[in-house]
């Protein structure tokens, strides 16, 4: 709030916005007392006032937006892209509600006439970005109801030999992404994002992202998914030759952007009639390791997960590096093993 300031009267004034009228013009209130503590204290009643009558006029719709622009500045792209998306389509049913005015009987009925419309991980989203707008603007209001259970998918992992079949009939440039995704684990925007001066020897140095922006608009970031995605990627010799050579700051793939490796990748399985996704290639990766005996949270720094996430089963030891090597090792030599086999 503004300080008062002391008119050539003696008495002090503090000036506050209000609003902006038709015109573009802001309009502002202003309050005068014989004391600089008087004066401000006239603003700030005003001020607690104007915001208790705005909270009690707010729709759904107004706290789920307020919400997203108070957390655009912290929330990746992609994420404010979601919420933004959720907020155009899923509400409807409610977003015209004052929120001071919502029962849980109102959010009850709200969920149970998503659940037969959405599935269950997406009726618990779009009742998560709510009752987070909720909190936000009514943090001493609670709710209690009931969502759907969640299913426990299991994603499937492709087989060895899908792999190698998708492998051996991709094109060059395929060829090195589905390498990057299926032997080190690898997502799309990182993938996209890698540049030559990331290789340093048999090691790949992942830093940076490509994801969409509020418009949908590709765009590099300087950071993967989250803190724990930047990592190191060890590959095989055939991976790293097979990637070529360039310059310092030249990308590695050559396609626009993660929505091209999807289209390729999909057109490639469709034709051999293996039905997975390119992000599948990383359940791939995790998988193998398993297999292969690799401790959890050697495969949890490898794939850029977080330690003890949901992602992968939580476990408590700490990586040490030689023991780190030897993994990594185990992981390369198995998938030079199925390299040389397409050949």
């Amino acid at each position: 709030m503004a300080t008062a300031k002391k008119l050539p009267s003696g008495s002090y004034r503090v000036r506050v916005y209000s609003h902006t009228d038709g015109t573009g013009r802001k309009v502002y209130e202003s309050f005068t007392a014989p004391t600089k503590k008087e004066a401000e204290l006239k603003a700030a009643e005003w001020l607690n006032k104007r915001d208790r009558h705005s909270r009690n006029n707010m729709t759904v719709h107004e706290a789920i937006e307020g919400y997203i622009n108070a957390k655009e500045g912290v929330l990746s792209p992609s994420t404010i892209r979601g919420y933004v998306r959720m907020l155009r389509n899923n509400y409807t049913d409610i977003e015209n509600k004052y929120i001071r005015k919502l029962t849980t009987e109102d959010l009850q009925l709200f969920i149970s006439g998503l659940s037969k419309k959405v599935s269950s991980k997406s009726v618990r989203n779009i009742y998560g970005l709510l009752s987070s707008a909720l909190s936000l603007y009514m943090p001493d209001t609670t709710f209690r109801v009931t969502l759907p259970k969640k299913l426990n998918k299991k994603p499937l992992s492709p087989s060895d030999k899908d792999v190698q079949a998708l492998y051996k009939a991709a094109s060059p440039e395929l060829k090195k992404c589905i390498a990057l995704a299926a032997f080190g684990s690898l997502r799309r925007g990182e993938i996209c994002a890698l540049t030559y001066g990331d290789i340093e020897g048999n090691t790949i140095h992942i830093t940076k992202d490509v994801i969409q922006d509020l418009n949908s608009k590709w765009i590099l970031k300087d950071m993967p998914k989250t803190s724990d995605s930047v990592r190191d990627a060890s590959y095989p010799d055939e991976i790293i030759s097979l990637l070529g050579t360039g310059e310092k700051n030249e990308k590695i793939i050559k396609y626009k952007n993660p929505g091209s490796i999807t289209q390729c990748f999909t057109k490639l399985r469709d034709r051999l009639g293996i039905n997975i996704h390119f992000h599948q290639l990383r359940v791939y990766f995790c998988s193998i390791g398993a297999v292969l005996g690799i401790p959890t949270n050697y495969l949890e720094d490898f794939g850029g997960w977080r330690r003890g996430s949901n992602v992968m089963k939580q476990v408590y030891q700490n990586s040490i590096n030689d023991k780190s090597i030897k993994y990594s090792n185990i992981l390369k030599k198995h998938f030079k093993k199925l390299i040389k086999q397409n050949v």
